[in-house]
């Protein structure tokens, strides 16, 4: 099972791509772009549509996939403002393998965080693995916190704490309520 997060109902930041990069909405035909950004992601291994449509995401309006291109145009990363439970969501955020380290992830999140407040949705969910440290640690900087949606989230949120550095981080439950102020504080 996945861990999962919550932003609340903040003002989204803003966070523009680095130089030399700028961020668009993908346009009919680019499914095999979608798959390159996410190749080794989400069990995508070639930059086909078929790892567009394996994944269902021609149920995304195009307005709500996002791509952050390189200076010739190239989408490296992608990021969907998806609803899921008519809840919004932080989908399938991914930069490809050359490109990581950009610092273009912050940008995407950014994007998706706009996109959703411009639709009138408050807050945000995200899933994510255990073992993706990186990008937990920059969704935490962004302002998600755990929520408690299972019998073993807590002990598994205190090792990705641990294995952080991060001492304190307050914890959410499923009706976007905080149940604690210190995740390290519970037993």
């Amino acid at each position: 099972m996945q861990l999962k997060m919550y932003r609340p109902n903040i003002t989204p930041p803003d966070i523009p791509p680095p130089p030399g990069f700028a961020i668009r909405n993908m346009l009919p035909g680019e499914e095999p772009a979608w798959s390159f950004c996410c190749l080794g992601e989400f069990g995508i291994e070639q930059a086909t549509p078929e790892g567009f449509y394996a994944k269902s995401m021609e149920e995304q309006a195009l307005s709500e996939i996002f791509f952050i291109c390189n200076a010739d145009g190239q989408p490296v990363g992608t990021a969907t403002a998806q609803l899921k439970e008519d809840k919004p969501y932080l989908h399938y955020i991914s930069v490809h393998p050359g490109w990581r380290g950009k610092g273009l992830a912050k940008p995407l999140m950014s994007a998706v965080l706009q996109r959703h407040a411009a639709l009138g949705r408050g807050g945000c969910y995200l899933t994510t693995d255990d073992p993706r440290l990186p990008a937990i640690n920059s969704y935490v900087q962004l302002g998600w916190r755990p929520v408690l949606w299972s019998e073993d989230a807590v002990p598994r949120w205190q090792k990705v704490m641990a294995l952080l550095g991060i001492n304190a981080l307050e914890a959410y439950n499923e009706k976007e309520e905080i149940i604690c102020q210190n995740l390290n504080s519970l037993s």
